[in-house]
């Protein structure tokens, strides 16, 4: 089964519900009153997938990075023409590699 979809703005707004949440406890507050059981489940899966996307860009950081650093044309260069450039580059690799092999010369 797949995780639900969950917009980013719906994972910030329950990330920054359990902070609310977690600030009334730590006042003494009674969190019922905050908001209905009814909520609880959505809200559990909605902090779930920002856990998880949290977890996706920590994996890729370093790419992200990377990828921030390239001046905005180049940036929009890769997006609009990213998955061409990519098989462009699988490609050539290919040959290099079959051309290494005794194979065909590029």
């Amino acid at each position: 089964m797949t995780a639900p979809r969950i917009s980013l703005a719906e994972q910030i707004e329950a990330v920054r519900f359990a902070e609310t949440r977690q600030r009334a406890l730590n006042d003494g507050q009674a969190i019922k009153e905050l908001r209905g059981v009814q909520f609880g489940k959505r809200d559990i899966e909605r902090l779930n997938t920002a856990a998880r996307s949290l977890e996706l860009l920590k994996e890729q950081a370093d790419e992200i990075r990377a990828f921030l650093k390239l001046p905005a044309d180049a940036r929009e260069a890769v997006l609009r023409h990213g998955e061409t450039m990519g098989q462009m580059c699988l490609e050539l690799a290919k040959r290099e590699a079959i051309a290494k092999a005794g194979g065909p010369v590029r």
